[in-house]
């Protein structure tokens, strides 16, 4: 039995890669919006409307990664490695699948997709080959999604983490000969940068299945490629809850930004720019949750439900620490940090008011984030969806609504609604572990 100190350090060394990797994925994004800025703002704007739905989709990914760890942790705590390698090759089809769908919606209604979110003919001119070629082969990007997943959730989150490095190269390098070409090549414009997206990705799914190879309990071979319709109905059933619970935030989001949008470029530039500057406390929260989850996994697959409580715990206590302190020196240094965005002084001075807001929601943002992966852990994802929708619909977005947008009392009401989602959402949170402590079973092959 591990002690405690043990437990927070087991936590911290399983989140720590989590976190990395989570960077690593950004400047995926980072690159490509710096290579593509040098073509044009139409271009620019092209990646923006294929993100609205690029981004879309990676939640629903995400949620099916989710149900993947779940039950993959609670197999390899039991030490079953059939029951680890039919969760993976189940997680793996489940994730094509869905993948194929969308990216045959993608470019066979690639027009009035385009058209939905208000691209003029000269954007969807622009975007179009883009659009198709990243939405239409997302199928690689859920792939390499759920492989990732894998690996964390048998504590491996190093793997990931390397292998993202190893990705970063490849997308750099493919990005500029795509794009601007080298020698005699002229490159693809807009057109390369997607190529070379995907190309990353589905280097880093091919790392990761080779890799996945040299470890016995997630190692498929094709005596594992079975369909169980018992696991399939499970895992249906656990990913459902959970995609609508990632849909709803996202859908929320999309509305109240658009009221953010409509309130003036100083506000809506200040937005963007702190949101931009939490993702780093961010980023540490979802590692956390990473760390939370695969560990609880794991330890009810090993029977050993005292621990529970304890990764919990350390989970919560590690992240809730590092996101507060991390948003704090963000607020202090903001006049200088906005500074890199703009010299706008009234937009650097509601920054600060912004981030010191942020900063006292930080423990609650924390508790939302672990306490959404422990309670998915212990087999539930229907009552994470539920808090999610109170929060982002009745508290959230409505309170951006009235009383940012209807009593105009601007951004610092929209981010006062962001800290009070969270708060309530960390309360019931608190409530289902007071009152809802049973660790649900999952179906088993």
């Amino acid at each position: 039995m591990l002690s405690s100190k043990s437990k927070a350090k087991k936590v911290f060394n399983i989140a720590l890669p989590a976190i990395g990797e989570s960077y690593l994925q950004s400047l995926l994004g980072v690159v490509d919006s710096f290579f593509i800025a040098q073509i044009g703002l139409l271009a620019i704007n092209a990646v923006g409307v294929t993100n609205i739905y690029s981004m879309t989709y990676i939640g629903v990914f995400t949620a099916i990664s989710a149900t993947l760890s779940v039950f993959l942790s609670r197999a390899f705590g039991a030490k079953n490695n059939a029951r680890s390698k039919s969760v993976i090759f189940h997680g793996l089809l489940l994730s094509f699948l869905i993948g194929l769908f969308f990216s045959i919606v993608s470019v066979i209604f690639a027009d009035p997709l385009l058209d939905l979110v208000g691209a003029n003919d000269d954007l969807k001119d622009t975007a179009s080959i883009y659009f198709k070629v990243v939405l239409g082969l997302t199928p690689f990007i859920a792939l390499f999604t759920a492989q990732s997943a894998s690996f964390r959730a048998i504590g491996d989150t190093k793997t990931p983490f390397k292998v993202g490095i190893e990705m970063n190269v490849i997308h750099v390098i493919l990005d500029y000969v795509l794009i601007f070409g080298i020698g005699s090549f002229n490159g693809f414009g807009l057109t390369g940068a997607a190529f070379a997206m995907i190309l990353a990705r589905v280097y880093g799914f091919l790392r990761l299945l080779i890799k996945s190879q040299g470890i016995p309990s997630i190692s498929l071979e094709f005596k594992d490629f079975k369909l169980v319709t018992t696991l399939v109905s499970s895992m249906v059933k656990f990913a459902v809850p959970a995609t609508v619970e990632r849909l709803s935030m996202r859908l929320g989001q999309v509305i109240y930004f658009g009221l953010i949008v409509r309130m003036g470029t100083e506000v809506y530039a200040t937005h963007n720019i702190a949101g931009t500057l939490t993702t780093f406390a961010y980023t540490i929260g979802g590692g956390f949750a990473v760390a939370a989850s695969t560990l609880i996994g794991q330890a009810i697959g090993e029977k050993n439900f005292d621990d529970v409580r304890e990764y919990r715990k350390w989970s919560y206590i590690q992240s809730a620490a590092s996101m507060t302190i991390i948003t704090l020196i963000l607020a202090l240094a903001s006049p200088w940090l906005g500074k890199l965005f703009t010299q706008d002084q009234t937009v650097i001075h509601l920054l600060m008011i912004i981030l010191l807001i942020d900063t006292l929601s930080q423990p609650f943002l924390a508790s939302v984030l672990v306490d959404t992966s422990v309670v998915q852990a212990s087999g539930n994802s229907t009552f994470p969806m539920i808090v999610t929708i109170i929060g982002i619909w009745i508290v959230r977005t409505l309170g951006v609504y009235l009383f940012a947008w209807k009593l105009g009392f601007g951004l610092p009401a929209v981010w006062i609604s962001i800290a009070a989602d969270n708060a309530l959402r960390a309360g019931l949170f608190v409530w289902y572990r007071k009152k809802k402590t049973e660790i649900k079973e999952l179906a088993g092959l």
